[in-house]
């Protein structure tokens, strides 16, 4: 005989819930937004994602494509890259750093990388054009 229980967290209040198969549901606690930019000059940073006063990010999939424009013997290397407003083209820490080929994609999923408050997301490459989406959500 089960006794009831509540799973509650003493800060929010939330109070964890049994989903389909009287399993506990463990997920993130927002859906994901997504954040599209094109990368259409070599070497120029491209803002993927603000930074936010007061709020972190939580990246969870990234999604590269490259175009026919990428030289078909060199790949483009794409890097993205966690930055301030002070200085965007500066990168405080590399996030991935990732060959991408001519008419070719990368799909990243399952991530859950936590960005600290305030830090953009940039991204360049060394060809262009490659075409960025992120998925995450603002954190506080």
């Amino acid at each position: 005989m089960g006794m009831p229980t509540n799973i509650t967290d003493q800060r929010t209040g939330e109070t964890a819930k049994v989903i389909l198969g009287n399993a506990l549901a463990v997920g993130p606690p927002s859906p994901s937004d997504t954040f599209n930019a094109t990368l259409d000059l070599d070497d120029v940073p491209v803002e993927i994602v603000s930074g936010e006063a007061g709020q972190g990010f939580c990246l969870t999939g990234i999604i590269l494509t490259g175009n026919k424009n990428i030289d078909q013997n060199v790949d483009a290397i794409v890097t993205l890259y966690q930055a301030t407003a002070d200085d965007l083209d500066t990168s405080l820490k590399d996030i991935l750093v990732v060959p991408v080929s001519r008419s070719g994609q990368i799909s990243l999923t399952g991530i859950y990388l936590e960005v600290p408050q305030g830090h953009f997301i940039m991204a360049e490459t060394t060809d262009d054009d490659v075409f960025v989406t992120v998925f995450g959500w603002y954190m506080e």
